[in-house]
């Protein structure tokens, strides 16, 4: 896929035109309105808007059991004898019996409206509590996606025009199952890569899918429900590019990469805030699945066209980061880079700068930040407006667009708007725009 028209290397000029859309769909909300949309949202943990009569609004991420079903124990593991004997299969593909599959449900089926361009599709490889829903909702926001996603009794977050699925819910078996057999959420075998494989595939031709789910408050699998496609469909989770052919089902590719220390001290505001785990219990966790993430998880970030690094901060150690957006060129996008080192002289004094480098045998261009802008308002609002102007092949689509982006996401208290991680993630989702928006002929 050729990437969007690069931009002079002055400033990049502002890109025309736009994606086809389906005949009757909500079309993307201009972004020109972003700020009072940004400020319309009734609480910073950014809830989906509900239908009427329909359930109330859920944070992106949240669990829940799904379709309204009370879920219940199966005792059925994968592979058993018991659970060969339910096995059946489909147009090639194996409907393993542990994702409760009803008679009458099929893998595949036609969707209900037909798309005049295929969905866009992104892959987001993260380990759970290592903010992903962050990186979402500030995605969704940038794109000027509806994120009042209509949540009906279903467990995927739907919008008009963006689906977001965990593939998670590919887990082979419940996690009484999982634990029964010793392996961990990260083991490949543990996870139905055929089937996200196909379902992918079915995805892209237009088609619907019914997919697993399944449920973390009660770790049992939940009946499958029914998917469309939509025009962007994101997958996030441990293994969306686990191999070559998921790889190239994609669109767009990115890695959340995560020291130890790191992902101990994000996961335990999850964890430990959140779930009421111990300390303890959280340690225990990390270790156990510490060699399967290994083998089987960080390997894709060799082959990711993005890679998101979070570190402690060189010069102040935690809580601080220093963060890096590594960029494979002759990607899905022109590597954005800056025309100086730019020094922040903040509390928290930072610095930006820009470098070639290499990733795994790879040409790519980092963007590092170290440190924080200045939490002083209109001190915050001048540090990002230099950084702006200095940026290379940025795709706004108007002038001090990330300046603006960046004071409305701090408005609304998006967590990372002081750091790289929240300036780095709406750089890519800013560069997602540009390629939603220029991906095909006009």
């Amino acid at each position: 896929m050729a990437p969007p028209p690069a931009a002079s290397s002055a400033r990049p000029v502002r890109r025309s035109g736009a994606r086809p859309r389906p005949s009757g769909a909500s079309p993307l909300l201009g972004l020109g309105l972003l700020a009072a949309f940004l400020l319309s949202l009734r609480s910073a943990s950014l809830g989906f808007g509900v239908k009427p009569g329909g359930p109330g609004p859920r944070r992106l991420g949240a669990r829940r059991l799904s379709s309204g079903l009370q879920a219940e124990a199966q005792g059925l593991l994968w592979p058993s004898a018991e659970a060969q004997e339910k096995l059946r299969s489909e147009d090639g593909v194996s409907l393993l019996p542990t994702h409760r599959w009803e008679e009458d449900m099929h893998p595949i089926v036609p969707a209900v409206k037909g798309w005049d361009s295929p969905p866009m599709m992104i892959g987001i490889a993260v380990d759970g509590g290592c903010g992903a829903t962050t990186f979402l909702n500030r995605l969704l926001l940038v794109l000027g996606m509806d994120v009042g996603m209509v949540v009906t009794a279903d467990h995927t977050p739907v919008g008009d025009l963006a689906t977001v699925v965990n593939i998670d819910d590919y887990r082979v078996n419940d996690r009484a199952g999982c634990e029964a057999l010793g392996h961990t959420e990260a083991d490949l075998t543990e996870n139905d890569l055929d089937l996200l494989r196909a379902q992918l595939s079915a995805l892209k031709q237009g088609k619907a899918i019914y997919k697993p789910v399944y449920n973390h408050i009660t770790g049992l699998k939940d009946i499958p429900e029914r998917v469309e496609p939509n025009a962007l469909m994101i997958f996030e989770g441990l293994h969306p590019f686990a191999d070559e052919s998921l790889r190239r089902a994609l669109d767009l590719s990115i890695y959340i990469d995560i020291p130890a220390t790191m992902k101990f001290f994000w996961k335990a505001r999850r964890d430990v805030e959140e779930r009421f785990w111990t300390t303890e219990q959280l340690k225990a966790d990390i270790e156990r699945t510490k060699s399967a993430f290994a083998q089987f998880v960080e390997p894709q970030k060799r082959n990711a066209d993005l890679i998101l690094v979070y570190e402690p901060s060189e010069a102040r150690g935690l809580p601080y980061l220093n963060v890096k957006l590594i960029q494979k060129k002759h990607g899905a996008f022109t590597p954005v880079s800056l025309t100086k080192e730019v020094l922040l002289a903040g509390p928290v004094a930072g610095r930006l700068r820009s470098y070639d480098d290499d990733w795994f045998g790879s040409p790519v261009t980092v963007l590092e930040m170290d440190g924080e802008f200045d939490h002083v308002d209109i001190d915050y609002d001048d540090e990002v407006r230099e950084v702006e102007e200095h940026l290379l092949n940025l795709a706004f689509q108007w002038p001090g667009q990330l300046t603006e982006i960046m004071k409305q996401q701090r408005k609304i208290g998006l967590p990372g708007c002081l750091d790289g991680t929240g300036l780095f993630q709406t750089i890519i989702a800013m560069q997602t725009r540009g390629l939603y928006d220029h991906e095909l002929p006009a």
